[in-house]
């Protein structure tokens, strides 16, 4: 079965090792037929394009770049397009940063799930892990 993963920064990366290894094994259900993620940022003094966390890991696994895709924003027909001809059955997101409308949802059979680092709603937002670990101290030193 064809799944596509979504994410972005470097804890999305790891997700994204773990299933690419997964994927490997001879007896593995599924294969990681596409990845998305955001498009090249200018990161650093030089504000050199440089690739997501996630882009540079499936590369470095040897995973088709012709297979990653960076669309501005999840409902560009022509991304849709993309992600049909690959016929994903599940979507697994992970930090991936941007709101994915309906059209796409209505894609994969099985549908999308999103993993994320904390407990939702209760620690969302840009730092959520951050805020779980700054309660549970809290929490420790009222002991």
């Amino acid at each position: 079965k064809n799944i596509v993963f979504l994410g972005s920064p470097q804890v999305a990366a790891s997700v994204l090792d773990t299933l690419l290894a997964a994927s490997s094994s001879p007896d593995s259900a599924f294969q990681v037929a596409a990845v998305v993620t955001q498009p090249p940022a200018a990161k650093n003094r030089g504000r050199k394009l440089l690739p997501s966390a996630v882009a540079q890991l499936a590369l470095e696994r040897g995973f088709p770049g012709d297979l990653i895709f960076t669309p501005e924003r999840a409902g560009e027909e022509s991304f849709l397009s993309d992600l049909k001809g690959v016929k994903p059955e599940l979507c697994i997101t992970a930090a991936y940063g941007n709101i994915l409308p309906q059209r796409f949802l209505d894609i994969p059979p099985c549908g999308t799930v999103n993993i994320h680092p904390s407990l939702l709603p209760l620690y969302r937002g840009a730092a959520p892990v951050q805020r779980a670990l700054q309660v549970c101290m809290m929490h420790l030193l009222q002991f």
